[in-house]
């Protein structure tokens, strides 16, 4: 049914939540192709893009390494491949550019928990991607 799921992570707690459910998900389907997303909201500092020769790339993926480790341990200790593809940007934005890129079946992405009142005011990643998203999108509390 999914052919390409899209996990965006931040490292949080309800980003891991989101994982083993996108686990728990992706071996119920044959081989679908996983994409573990992570956009950064601000430049790495000018020191180390100095010392990274200017490879904002690099430093972005080094990031976000580190930032979904436990997101990523999760897929290898499962036995799950995964691309890791990073950004740099407004989440919403560039979560829905990299899904339509890839051609996402399914976005999958933890809910911040802001409550009713707070989530209708200030609206979250989660909820701007569900609402704006061309493929369905599974939200993990």
């Amino acid at each position: 049914m999914f052919r390409t799921i899209l996990l965006a992570t931040d490292g949080s707690e309800n980003a891991l939540r989101a994982t083993e459910a996108a686990i728990d998900l992706i071996q119920e389907f044959s081989h679908p192709t996983v994409i573990v997303v992570h956009i950064a909201t601000s430049t790495p500092s000018q020191s180390r893009m100095v010392k990274a020769g200017f490879d904002v790339h690099a430093l972005l993926e080094e990031d976000a390494r580190q930032a979904a480790r436990e997101t990523l341990e999760r897929f290898e200790a499962a036995g799950i491949p995964y691309a890791l593809k990073v950004a740099l940007g407004d989440p919403v934005a560039e979560i829905l550019a990299i899904a339509q890129k890839e051609s996402a079946d399914l976005i999958v992405v933890g809910s911040r928990g802001l409550g009713a009142i707070r989530g209708v005011m200030m609206g979250s990643v989660s909820q701007k991607v569900a609402q704006t998203a061309k493929c369905p999108v599974m939200i993990v509390k």
